[in-house]
C-alpha cells in the first residue's frame, strides 16, 4: 500500500507539472478540488448514571482530498473526473487509506447548437416532478452548524435541490423571430438503480428515470413550461414479474410584469401522475396484467411580489395534491426512517443497550443517516420532525393557502423570513374526519455592527419552526400533535476573520399521531398511534476563522440530548468536541 501511495503521489506531482505547461499553451488539462479535515471527540454526559456498558468517551476522524481534473481534448468536449484520497485517522503507512472513483462525466457541444452530457448528472425539474427537498427542520440554519450541513449535503451530492443520477443528457434551444420568442428542450434517461441479486435465485430489474422538459418563452411577460418524468422497470433485465410504472405530466404558465422598482409575476402549475405495475410472463415478454393502478392532479396558483433593490419579497398561494397523486422524482425524502440506517454515534445506549432515538442533533451532524436513491412508493417518516408537508410540496393529499415572506432593512441591520401554511387532507384515512395543518416558520436576525457602525460583525439570530396538527372525532381516532423549535445564536467578530459563535436549540414536541403502514404497492394496511412528549436541547460554543472565500477552520463544543417524559425511552446527554478545515481548491 506504502509503494502505491507514493505510486499515486508521483502521478499527481507528474501530472501537476503537465498541467502547469500544457495550461499555458492550450489548456487542455486543469486541476481543482475539495479537501477537509475532521475531528469530533464524543463522551458521555457525566450526569449519565444508567449506562455504564458503553465507552465514556470515543473519537473519529478523517482526512480526504477530492481531486477534480478537467480534460479538453477538444474546444467542444470536457471529460471530468473526480478521485477521492480518504485517510482515517489512526491508519500508519497507508493502513485506512481508501481511493475511490467519486465521480464521472463527459460533456460538450456538437456543433455550437446540442449540448450533451453522460455520466453523473444533477437533474431538477418542477417541484412536482423532479425535485430535491431539503431535509426537515433545515430552512433556516445559521453559522454555527453550516459546516455539519456542508458535509451532509457534499457527501450526499445535495446539490440546489438537484438528483444527482447517471445516465446521459442532453439539451439545445432555438430563437424565433415572432410569435415564440425562444423555444428550449431538454431531455434525459437515467438508471437510478441497476439489476441486482435479492436472493439466491432472483435478481431484481433495472430501474430507469427518462423525462423531458420544453420551455417556451412566448414574449417578455409569458412563459409556458412542460415536464414529464417516468420511473419504470424493465423486467426483461431481471427475473422479477412485477415491474412499476409511474409516468408524471406537468404543465406552468408563468405571466411577469414590472417597472423600475417592482417586480411581479403570476404563476399556474398543474399536472396528474399515473402509477400501476405490470406483472409479466417472463418466458414470452407478453404483458399478462395490470395491478394497482391509481392516477391523481395537482394544481398551485401563486402570486409573487418583488421589490427590485432586494428590501421585500414576498408569496402567497393555493395548493391542491390528490391523495393518490404519485411522483417518485418529486416525493423521495432525503430522510428514510424504515431503511434500517441507525445512529452513528452512540447507536445503542443504557445498560439495557436500547436502540438510541434519533435526534435533532443526528439529523444536524450524521451524513450516514442521508439517502440518494429514487423510491417509488412513499417513504416512511417521523412525524415530529415534519408532518404538515413531510414529502415536500408534493405531499399527497394536501388542500390549503401558503403565505412566504422575506424583508430586509436596506443598511441590513434587520433581517425577517416567514413561511406560514394553512392546509387539510382532502380525505380522512382511517376516519371520515380529516386532519388539519397548520405551519408557522419564522426568524429574525439583527446586525449589531451596522447599527452601531462598527468595524467587525455583531450578530443576533433568532428562528421559530411550529407544525400543529389536529383531528376530531371520538377519543380513539382524535389527533393533538404540538411541535415547536427555537434556535437562539450569536455571531461576534473579535479579530480579522475570527469570529466567536454560541448557539442554543430546543426542540419540543407533544401529542398523539397515527403511523402509516404501506405494503409494496404503496396501499395503506395499518395505522399504529403513538404518542409523544419529549424534548431535545443543543447548546454549542466555537471559534470560526474564515481564511478566505470557501476556506475556514472551525472548532465547537456540543453538549446535545433527549429528555422523555411518559415514553419507553431513558433520557440521555452527550457532548462533543469538533474540528473541521474546509478547502474548497
Amino acid at each position: 500500500m506504502k509503494r502505491n501511495l507514493r505510486l499515486l503521489f508521483i502521478v499527481f506531482v507528474a501530472l501537476g507539472i503537465v498541467n502547469s505547461s500544457i495550461a499555458q499553451t492550450y489548456e487542455k488539462i486543469w486541476f481543482d478540488g475539495f479537501a477537509r479535515s475532521y475531528f469530533a471527540r464524543d463522551a458521555i454526559d457525566k450526569n449519565v448514571k444508567d449506562d455504564t456498558l458503553s465507552p465514556k468517551n470515543a473519537s473519529n476522524g478523517y482526512n480526504l482530498l477530492d481531486l477534480n481534473t478537467h480534460v479538453n481534448p477538444i474546444d467542444d468536449i470536457e471529460i471530468f473526473a473526480q478521485i477521492r484520497i480518504k485517510n482515517s485517522f489512526g491508519g500508519f503507512f497507508g493502513s485506512g487509506t481508501e481511493i475511490d472513483s467519486r465521480q464521472l462525466r463527459v460533456n460538450g457541444t456538437i456543433n455550437n447548437k446540442v449540448r450533451f452530457s453522460v455520466g453523473d448528472l444533477f437533474l431538477k425539474q418542477s417541484r412536482f416532478t423532479l425535485f430535491n427537498y431539503d431535509e426537515e427542520l433545515s430552512e433556516f440554519e445559521n453559522d454555527m452548524f453550516k459546516p455539519y450541513r456542508d458535509i451532509i449535503h457534499y457527501e450526499n451530492f445535495y446539490t440546489e435541490n438537484r438528483w444527482r443520477l447517471q445516465g446521459i443528457q442532453t439539451n439545445f434551444s432555438f430563437g424565433f423571430d415572432r410569435y415564440i420568442k425562444n423555444l428550449a428542450f431538454d431531455f434525459f434517461v437515467t438508471r437510478p438503480r441497476g439489476s441486482r441479486q435479492i436472493s439466491i435465485d432472483n435478481y431484481s430489474s433495472d430501474l430507469l428515470l427518462s423525462g423531458g422538459s420544453m420551455v417556451a418563452e412566448l414574449n417578455n411577460h409569458f412563459t409556458l413550461k412542460n415536464d414529464y418524468i417516468n420511473l419504470f422497470e424493465v423486467p426483461s433485465s431481471g427475473n422479477q414479474n412485477v415491474s412499476v410504472r409511474n409516468p408524471v405530466y406537468q404543465m406552468t404558465l408563468s405571466h411577469y410584469s414590472e417597472n423600475n422598482e417592482h417586480y411581479i409575476e403570476q404563476k399556474l402549475e398543474a399536472g396528474f401522475s399515473k402509477r400501476h405495475w405490470l406483472h409479466s410472463e417472463l418466458e414470452n415478454g407478453n404483458v399478462d396484467s395490470i395491478s394497482n393502478k391509481t392516477h391523481g392532479l395537482f394544481l398551485e396558483l401563486e402570486n409573487s411580489y418583488f421589490k427590485k433593490d432586494s428590501t421585500f419579497d414576498f408569496s402567497i398561494g393555493y395548493r391542491y395534491v390528490d391523495p393518490d397523486f404519485r411522483s417518485a422524482g418529486a416525493q423521495t425524502r432525503r430522510l428514510d426512517y424504515g431503511a434500517g440506517n441507525i445512529n452513528s454515534n452512540y447507536p445503542l445506549y443504557t445498560n439495557m443497550q436500547m436502540v438510541r432515538p434519533t435526534s435533532i442533533f443526528d439529523l444536524i451532524a450524521d451524513d450516514r443517516l442521508y439517502n440518494q436513491d429514487l423510491s417509488s412508493n412513499l417513504m416512511t417518516f417521523n412525524p415530529i420532525y415534519s408532518n404538515v408537508f413531510p414529502f415536500g410540496d408534493a405531499t399527497p393529499n394536501r388542500n390549503g393557502i401558503y403565505f412566504i415572506g422575506r424583508y430586509a432593512h436596506k443598511s441590513k441591520i434587520i433581517l425577517g423570513k416567514l413561511n406560514t401554511g394553512f392546509f387539510s387532507e382532502l380525505i380522512g384515512q382511517g376516519t371520515p374526519d380529516k386532519r388539519r395543518f397548520t405551519l408557522i416558520r419564522a426568524s429574525l436576525k439583527l446586525n449589531i455592527h451596522h447599527f452601531l457602525k462598527l468595524n467587525k460583525e455583531l450578530s443576533f439570530s433568532l428562528a421559530s419552526e411550529n407544525e400543529f396538527t389536529k383531528r376530531s372525532g371520538n377519543s380513539v381516532s382524535s389527533i393533538d400533535l404540538k411541535s415547536n423549535q427555537i434556535r437562539l445564536s450569536i455571531n461576534a467578530e473579535f479579530a480579522k476573520r475570527f469570529f466567536i459563535q454560541a448557539n442554543y436549540r430546543q426542540f419540543d414536541v407533544k401529542g398523539n399521531e397515527f403511523l402509516t403502514e404501506r405494503n409494496n404497492f404503496g396501499e395503506i394496511t395499518y395505522f399504529s398511534l403513538s404518542d409523544y412528549n419529549q424534548k431535545d436541547n443543543i447548546l454549542s460554543i466555537g471559534i470560526l476563522n474564515k481564511i478566505r472565500k470557501n476556506i475556514y477552520a472551525n472548532i465547537q463544543y456540543n453538549w446535545w440530548g433527549m429528555e422523555f417524559t411518559g415514553q419507553p425511552f431513558s433520557d440521555y446527554k452527550y457532548n462533543r468536541l469538533l474540528f473541521i478545515l474546509s478547502l474548497k481548491l
